[in-house]
This record gives C-alpha cells, sequence and structure tokens, in this order.
C-alpha cells in the first residue's frame, strides 16, 4: 500500500535543493542516558527550544514499502546543530521516512497511528517533547546542562530510530531535521500538506466511522487516492458486520 510516493519525491527534491549543515549514520552515535520519569525542562534549566508556539515547525510521518526510497540509518540536519544554538528558539522541521512492510487496507491506519505516537517514548535526560499531532506540530526544549554535555540532533535521531526499528514491520529509517530558516520550514510545510490531508483522512474514516463523503472536507483527497478509497470500503464493510452482529 502506497499513500505518500508523491511528498517523498517532492520531499528528496526539496531536501536536495537546501544545504545539508550535517548529515550522519546512526551506527556509532552516542548513547544517551535516559531522564526518568521526573525528566522535565524547567524554564529556568532551558538551553533550547525547538518549534515553540512562537516560531514555526512542522512534524510529518511518511512511510512505503518501497525500501530502496529509503537510506536507512542517515540522520540530515539543514541548519545549525543544537549545541551551537544554546540561548536560541528555532524554527523545527522533522521528517521521519519509514520503509515498511505488510501495509494494506485493514491496518495501514493503526500501524500509522502506533508509529507517530512512538515519539512520546524517547526518553533522554535533558529533552523534553511536547507535541500537538493533529496540526503537525511538535515542541521540543532541551536542558542547558544537556547541550553543554553534547546533545545533538544526531542523538535524538538515532534515538528516535531505535524506537521504530523495535516494530517488526518496519526494515529501514531515515529521518530529516530542519532549523535553518522560518522560510524553510514553511516551505517543508507546504510539501508535506498533502500527507497531512492524507492522514486527516484516515482519521475521519477509522476514529469517526464517518462515510459521508458529499459533506467531508477530505473528499477530494479520496478521490485521488484509490488505496484510501478501499480503505473507506473495507471500513464500511466492518461498520456493516459489526451492526449485524
Amino acid at each position: 500500500m502506497e499513500l505518500f510516493i508523491d511528498t517523498i519525491a517532492a520531499l528528496r527534491d526539496f531536501m536536495g535543493r537546501l544545504k545539508p549543515g550535517a548529515t550522519w549514520d546512526k551506527n556509532g552515535s552516542p548513547v544517551w542516558p535516559a531522564g526518568g520519569p521526573r525528566n522535565i525542562v524547567l524554564k529556568e534549566d532551558l538551553g533550547l527550544e525547538l518549534g515553540s508556539p512562537e516560531k514555526e515547525s512542522v512534524s510529518c510521518l511518511l512511510w512505503t514499502e518501497q525500501l530502496d526510497l529509503v537510506n536507512d540509518g542517515r540522520i540530515t540536519l539543514v541548519g545549525p546543530d543544537f549545541p551551537e544554538s544554546r540561548g536560541l528558539s528555532l524554527p523545527f522541521g522533522k521528517v521521519v521516512l519509514a520503509g515498511v512492510e505488510g501495509f494494506h487496507e485493514d491496518n495501514a491506519y493503526d500501524r500509522h497511528k502506533d508509529l507517530d505516537y512512538l515519539r512520546y517514548n524517547l526518553d533522554l535526560k535533558g529533552f523534553m517533547l511536547r507535541a500537538v499531532s493533529q496540526f503537525m506540530r511538535e515542541w521540543c526544549r532541551i536542558s542547558t546542562a544537556a547541550l553543554l554535555d553534547g546533545f545533538n540532533a544526531r542523538i535524538l535521531g538515532s534515538s528516535l530510530m531505535t524506537l521504530f526499528s523495535s516494530q517488526p514491520y518496519v526494515k529501514s529509517v531515515e529521518v530529516f531535521y530542519i532549523t535553518s530558516s522560518k522560510e524553510d520550514v514553511i516551505k517543508l510545510k507546504e510539501i508535506t500538506s498533502g500527507a497531512e490531508k492524507i492522514i486527516g483522512a484516515m482519521n475521519k474514516m477509522a476514529s469517526e466511522m464517518d462515510f459521508e463523503c458529499d459533506t467531508c472536507d477530505y473528499q477530494s483527497v479520496c478521490d485521488e487516492a484509490t488505496e484510501l478509497k478501499a480503505m473507506r470500503e473495507k471500513l464500511m464493510q466492518k461498520k456493516k458486520e459489526a451492526h449485524h452482529g
């Protein structure tokens, strides 16, 4: 099942036109200690904010069964890294690209949701995540102590990859970060807006079980994506079976 091929192609084109600040491989990334249940970054401890409400922010999860489209283990950063930005508040763009297998109309929504929720399981000392997934945003806080100890985008990306790789249907993971400028993050938001509409359509169908196409805000999205139509048919069948059961 493929829903994001066009977005992935546009993402590759966009990132190729930007100057990467750094590119790393997950292998060899430093191991960062866990923060535990009291891992809260208070204002007096704050060293860096990423994607705060005053700044631009976008966070997007894309997946594909075409594994050759994913550079497994690669972390790309466009813009300044975290330690060199101490005392600042930066715009923040993030895309996770996962190579997967076995996605189909019956499980794509649940698996996407499970993968998206993995970010809440990040447990890194001095790093705190505030995410508003319905608006595809993330707001992160990093403590001064963590920055002084070398916490950077490579550590954050590799930790996220480890969580994704723990899922049996995930075969590869690539992560992109942008901290360069408000304009770059806005452009990334535009590029991923199609994926946002697809995800919104999946959420509406699966959580609301609403199949009234004529009154749906996502009608044009489903009309263009045959996979979403197939998902809709499966969910309608389940609804009928539950009603008659």
